[in-house]
């Protein structure tokens, strides 16, 4: 079989050249590669995008937290850091100061005296304050090495490096001065109660000084003075100048400091009832309101807000009858009328900051309604409210029936008052109803109690009545008295109720001598005499008028007010004005004043007979 030959290489066959389209061609297989290769080297390559700086944070804290050999070895650096820092008690106070202020202390003391520097400047680190009465400063700084300084004038300054640590019991620094003049000791004490002052300030030329707890303060003098002229200044008493006697004991240097404000009351020193005020000691005695000379002695009377603030003024200053005024003693002692005319005018009391006042009216019949009015005025806004009036029926001076007002009490902010019914004619009493009402003083909450008829009506022609009437036994408790011919029945008022008292007679109702409660100004407590033998004892005790203090053996004294919560008023021979402390104390005499043979019942309000 004959070998079959190996294949040979075969050249392909060539297409014929053309000329105009080769080029052409070329190029477009060229590009299309270019481009081919450009399209997979983009997809092989990873897109880089710029990342803000809270995505790189983000992407090395993932790559910090996933590794954790970096993640503890970090932490652990951290903690050898801190423990290095806190290792250095001046490090570790520094760092915690930059949150914590903890208290510091610093005592400043006389080098010589080793007695207490007041009014000392004391400064660490950038906080300042100053020494009290007891040479004390509260200071909160930040913890750490701070620098302590004390400056005071006349004395030398003292420096000292401290460290304020995080007890407060360890912040505690005494520091003492070198007094460079002459240190002098004055008290001050209250001219009333006789008790030192703590806290009050004395300034003495450029020096200045604080009492300590015992009215104490020592005030430093250039060496060559002898005598001083000093302010004492102190909150809630009167700015007073003072002179120090360099060369004296201490009790020559005690002085006796007034609390301060005004009291008013009349006098008619001058010949006329004037409207006066003095401090409470009785100094810088002023005339408020002169006197026309008109006034009558017998009913003119001023009746004071328990604060103060206003005065009620029942005068006859012109004319034929007396008007209402008002004295704001909170507006530089202004003058207003709050009521006149053709009437009667009786002062009630004061329930906060409205007064409470009843008319009269003299042109209006018997028979006529609204004869009579129970009134409130209200300083604060200059408005007059008409709280109830009476009513009548009938057509003539013999025939007609009418009420009538009894003696109305503040309790609480309640005005409680009783309407009597009396009459002439024929049975004009035989349909009517006598009644205990009460009524807000400002107008709100008007209720009848209790009304009152006997079981048999008043009936035949003449005069008939049926009275009620009502005696104060406590401060927020009223004996009532219902009388009508022959009947006569009693009553308790207490708490807001009225009940039948079968243990009550006219004898006790009319012949047992009731108190006068003063109320304080906050309302917290009351202030009233009790007759025991014909004296008058002086008690103060809670706004019920019970735990009773019997204030000494003052029995030659009467109730006259409240003066704060701190001072009471007292009167004696009803024409000497006394203050004392409402503790109890020795009376110390005002001034003399004028009173009036009247006494207006302000029960549980104002102050009757100012």
């Amino acid at each position: 079989m004959a070998e079959l030959d190996e294949p040979k290489d075969i050249e392909p066959v060539k297409e014929p050249e053309d000329p105009e389209t080769d080029h052409a061609v070329d190029d477009i297989t060229r590009k299309e590669g270019d481009d081919e290769l450009k399209a997979q080297d983009t997809a092989a390559k990873p897109v880089i995008m710029k990342q803000n700086w809270w995505e790189r944070f983000k992407n090395f804290q993932a790559r910090w937290w996933g590794d954790p050999r970096k993640k503890w070895g970090t932490v652990a650096g951290v903690v050898v850091v801190i423990a290095a820092l806190f290792a250095v008690p001046i490090t570790r106070y520094e760092l915690v100061g930059l949150v914590v202020h903890p208290q510091v202390t610093v005592h400043v003391v006389d080098s010589r005296t080793n007695t207490p520097v007041s009014g000392a400047a004391v400064e660490v680190g950038a906080v300042r304050a100053e020494t009290d009465g007891d040479g004390k400063a509260v200071l909160h700084p930040r913890a750490g090495s701070k620098h302590l300084s004390v400056t005071k004038k006349y004395y030398d300054d003292a420096n000292q490096r401290v460290v304020v640590t995080l007890t407060p019991s360890k912040n505690v620094f005494t520091t003492k001065l070198t007094a460079l003049g002459r240190q002098v000791q004055l008290k001050l004490v209250d001219k009333i109660s006789g008790k030192p002052l703590a806290g009050a300030t004395v300034k003495a030329g450029d020096s200045a000084a604080k009492t300590d707890k015992n009215g104490v303060a020592t005030v430093v003098l250039p060496g060559s003075a002898t005598m001083q002229e000093s302010t004492v200044t102190f909150s809630g008493y009167n700015s007073t100048k003072v002179t120090i006697d360099v060369n004296a004991e201490l009790a020559k240097n005690t002085f006796k400091i007034t609390p301060a404000g005004k009291l008013y009351f009349l006098s008619n020193l001058s010949g006329t009832i004037d409207v006066i005020k003095t401090n409470l000691d009785g100094s810088s005695r002023q005339t408020v309101l002169a006197g026309t000379g008109k006034e009558d002695r017998a009913s003119t009377s001023l009746l004071a807000s328990r604060d103060w603030k206003y005065l009620a003024l029942l005068a006859k200053r012109g004319g034929d009858n007396a008007s209402v005024y008002l004295i704001d003693t909170t507006n530089g002692d202004q003058l207003s009328t709050v009521d006149q005319g053709n009437a009667d005018f009786s002062l009630v009391g004061w329930s906060g900051d409205r007064f409470i006042y009843q008319v009269t009216r003299h042109d209006i019949a018997d028979w006529q309604s609204s004869q009579e009015a129970l009134k409130s005025f209200d300083p604060t806004t200059g408005h007059t409210l008409l709280l109830d009036q009476t009513q009548a029926s009938g057509g003539s001076a013999t025939n007609y029936a009418k009420q009538s007002f009894a003696t109305p009490y503040l309790i609480g902010n309640q005005v409680v008052y009783a309407k009597s019914w009396q009459g002439y004619g024929n049975s004009v009493l035989s349909d009517k109803q006598s009644e205990l009402d009460t009524i807000g003083a400002d107008g709100s909450g008007h209720h009848i109690l209790k009304s009152f008829a006997p079981d048999t009506p008043p009936s035949g022609f003449g005069y008939s009545s049926m009275t009620v009437s009502t005696k104060p036994y406590e401060p927020s408790s009223l004996y009532v008295q219902f009388q009508s011919g022959d009947q006569n029945s009693f009553y308790d008022y207490e708490d807001g109720k009225v009940t039948a008292d079968s243990t009550m007679t006219s004898d006790t109702f009319y012949n047992t001598p009731y108190p006068t409660y003063l109320l304080s100004p906050s309302g917290s407590q009351n202030f009233w005499a009790d007759q025991r033998d014909g004296k008058n004892l002086l008690n103060v005790g809670d706004q019920e008028g019970k735990n009773a203090k019997q204030l000494g053996t003052l029995t030659d004294y009467n109730t006259y007010g409240w003066y704060t919560d701190n001072y009471l008023l007292v009167s004696k021979n009803s024409s000497e004005l006394y203050v004392m402390p409402a503790a109890g104390g020795t009376p110390f005499k005002i001034t003399d004043y004028y009173k009036p043979a009247i006494n207006y019942q302000g029960y549980g309000g104002g102050y009757g007979g100012l």
